[in-house]
């Protein structure tokens, strides 16, 4: 379960010959006299090969340098009138999720929809459950499809868009809207400026980042396999913190009640044997143990016989009584007692944590995602 990760860095020599040529120093560059913003290359590229214009609208801001994207990606982003474009770097400019976004942000967050209605002439999107007819699956299908446009989220609603009334469908990326009154043109089906709406609702959320100065977790987020999903570092806190370690995981306390979180928090992580490749995944927990209303001790003569080594007990046995006691995915033998102490913890934008345990001096990270699990004993 402990890993070892090793940086190698290679350091490119550049050796000038001669007088590198101004074109290639300077990106391009296009101002827009009508909202006074500057779009430069790659983004300005992107605009230009895609629709510019028609599809994406004038600029609304200048680009930002560290923009924080549904709390995980950090990078630099330019809003324009109907989208946010995303500098990914070696993976290109990306289009934002604005229509899931404009959704969120009215507080009417998408569900899986309502199946497949059995017409020939629509598309059904099983990875949603909507069906796209008509001149929305049209206009879908000859202007880029689910690159440009993402998933099908809705169904066709009628809604009031400033002082225009009528049929539009909501994908991952943007708002169709069917404009009857110029049907037979080419601006029949118009995308909406949901950019420029998100935008005016909540302005970006920047990353100035709050990063510890320990240098075993700063090598740890350099290294960490799944670093493009940590998100912005926010803070960085030393709490309270308890170990118990089994034969296939380990359990973690955190006295995060402390420092303002709803609760404690416990950490499980485990090698999971009922999944491919037998991965090492985590799970978090609140800590609800309550002294008086629980068992202390969850061990021989409490509750149930538990054939480990040493017993478990307070939130350590709750969890475990609950989550890990029965069932494919087992916690056993506990080869250690509980061992208190000190922990610290840099948190992320994206709910991942880097934790220093700092009488065991064994690093953990623990991404988005259930099996973003790494760790590592520093100097070993």
């Amino acid at each position: 379960m402990i890993r070892r990760w090793v940086l190698i860095v290679l350091t490119g020599l550049v050796v000038m010959v001669g007088v590198i040529p101004a074109q290639a120093a300077t990106p391009r560059t296009r101002c827009f006299a009508e909202t006074g913003y500057c779009v430069s290359d790659p983004i300005l590229a992107y605009w230009e090969r895609n629709g510019g214009l028609a599809v994406f609208g004038y600029p609304i801001g200048a680009a930002i340098p560290n923009e924080v994207v549904e709390g995980t990606w950090v990078g630099i982003t330019q809003w324009f009138e109907r989208d946010r474009l995303e500098d990914h770097g070696s993976l290109g400019v990306m289009a934002g999720r604005m229509g899931a976004l404009m959704l969120e942000r009215q507080w009417r967050p998408w569900q899986y929809g309502p199946g497949w209605p059995g017409n020939a002439d629509c598309r059904y999107f099983a990875e949603t459950g909507y069906t796209a007819c008509g001149v929305f699956l049209r206009y879908w299908a000859q202007n880029g499809g689910l690159e440009r446009f993402g998933y099908l989220i809705t169904t066709e609603l009628t809604e009031t868009i400033g002082t225009w009334t009528g049929r539009v469908q909501y994908f991952e990326r943007r708002r169709m809207e069917h404009h009857t009154e110029l049907a037979g043109t080419a601006y029949e089906v118009l995308l909406g400026r949901l950019a420029a709406d998100v935008f005016a609702m909540t302005p970006p959320v920047l990353c100035t980042p709050k990063m510890t100065s320990d240098e075993d977790v700063t090598k740890m987020a350099a290294e960490v396999p799944f670093r493009e999903r940590l998100g912005c570092p926010n803070d960085t806190i030393w709490v309270q913190a308890a170990v118990q370690t089994f034969a296939n995981g380990r359990m973690i306390w955190l006295n995060t009640n402390a420092v303002g979180e709803p609760s404690d928090r416990i950490i499980v992580t485990y090698t999971s044997t009922v999944e491919p490749g037998q991965p090492t995944i985590y799970a978090k927990f609140a800590d609800d143990w309550q002294a008086g209303i629980d068992p202390e001790v969850y061990a021989e003569g409490n509750m149930q016989v538990v054939p480990y080594s040493y017993p478990l007990t307070r939130g350590f046995g709750k969890v475990w009584f609950r989550s890990f006691r029965r069932g494919p995915i087992q916690l056993t033998p506990a080869l250690s007692p509980e061992v208190g102490q000190m922990a610290l913890v840099q948190r992320y934008s994206s709910g991942a944590l880097i934790i220093l345990l700092q009488n065991h001096r064994i690093v953990y990270a623990f991404g988005p995602n259930r099996d973003d699990v790494a760790g590592y004993l520093p100097g070993r």
